[in-house]
């Protein structure tokens, strides 16, 4: 069965900012699948990752979508094989929320966004956005939409982390959380992967006409932590695409290539200014660890994939027995996979079990 999908927008005359700042003429963009129940408890919250969007579930066209960049990417929604008529997560039964972050480039109110003040773009000089205004901004969504309480919420990658923290401040209005890929603080290796992503685009602001292929370069420190170099290796074409003379003395391996290109694909659908932006508010992000205990009446599901090298398992074993030492009724579960950080976004048949049953 087609998957039916309303794309809207949730309008904050003013947003005051864990910052201090205030925020002014708020847009959130956002996409609901299902039906709410009378009783408004059957809504489940979904938290997108690092460059993802509210385009969640079914097809999408640029026509529809104007003012954002794109490519073919997101023509299918990054969630469409988990959310759906009888599907890992029911739109026959459950009521499906997904909001693009402030912050972001696909419709919410982020750098690329005028500024009410100057009539300008705000580009570099956006507000600092932490993840706890993400979240304050999508509960307020919620209310909105006369979402009561939620069945769950489930985030992958740093999706799981707002997910996380979105309970710690929620606690009586969540029933079920799932964390998939993710973990409950930042690692040493992903705060220096984040400095040297922000150096990157810090220098860009300064080269205007290279501006894009800094976006590309940050991308590239990234990407390479989503999958497993097992599968960039298999992925990677028996050939170069590229001239040797284009970076003397590199560029001549596939695996190089291969890299090159995922950078050059991101450039046609992201901003440097929104990577900038939620990149900064992962590297601020953290949770005092009291607030876990208030899960206590949260069950929770944590899901790990054994060749992840973004978040590690050992991340997902330790945040899980912070939990259980909170006396949090946690779930715990190892895929096994070839594919990386990126399997959730690729082998739905693996996750299929596991959350139908937690569900």
């Amino acid at each position: 069965m087609k998957v039916q999908s309303n794309t809207s927008k949730f309008y904050i005359p003013q947003l005051k900012l864990n910052s201090g700042e205030t925020l002014d003429d708020v847009e959130v963009a956002y996409t609901t699948y299902g039906i709410l129940s009378e009783s408004g408890d059957n809504a489940i919250l979904i938290f997108h990752a690092l460059t993802g969007s509210h385009m969640l579930a079914g097809q999408f066209t640029k026509n529809d979508n104007p003012g954002i960049p794109w490519n073919e990417e997101l023509e299918i929604g990054w969630w469409s094989d988990f959310v759906g008529p009888n599907k890992i997560i029911d739109t026959n039964k459950y009521f499906v929320v997904c909001a693009n972050y402030i912050g972001g480039c696909y419709g919410s109110t982020g750098p690329n966004s005028k500024n009410p003040i100057t009539d300008e773009s705000y580009n570099f000089d956006f507000p600092l956005i932490s993840f706890k205004d993400i979240e304050v901004s999508q509960k307020l969504l919620l209310d909105h939409l006369g979402v009561v309480s939620l069945e769950a919420v489930i985030g992958p990658s740093i999706g799981g982390l707002m997910a996380l923290e979105f309970c710690t401040l929620y606690p009586s209005y969540v029933n079920k959380l799932i964390s998939i890929s993710s973990g409950y603080k930042l690692s040493t290796i992903q705060l220096l992967h984040n400095l040297e992503q922000a150096y990157i685009l810090d220098l860009s602001k300064d080269s205007k006409f290279r501006k894009q292929e800094y976006l590309s370069l940050a991308r590239m420190i990234a990407h390479k932590t989503y999958i497993s170099l097992e599968l960039l290796s298999k992925r990677a074409k028996n050939e170069s695409l590229y001239d040797d003379d284009l970076i003397e003395g590199f560029l001549i391996s596939p695996q190089e290539s291969y890299m090159m290109h995922q950078g050059e694909k991101f450039i046609e659908r992201f901003t440097p200014e929104s990577y900038s932006s939620i990149i900064k508010g992962w590297q601020n992000f953290n949770l005092e660890m009291e607030s876990i205990s208030k899960l206590k009446n949260i069950n929770t599901l944590v899901i790990s994939v054994d060749s992840d090298v973004c978040f590690y398992p050992e991340e997902q074993r330790e945040f899980v027995s912070i939990l259980e030492n909170c006396k949090v009724q946690t779930t715990y579960r190892m895929i096994e996979s070839t594919k990386g950080h990126d399997s959730f976004l690729l082998e739905p048949e693996l996750f299929k079990e596991i959350i139908e049953n937690f569900i």
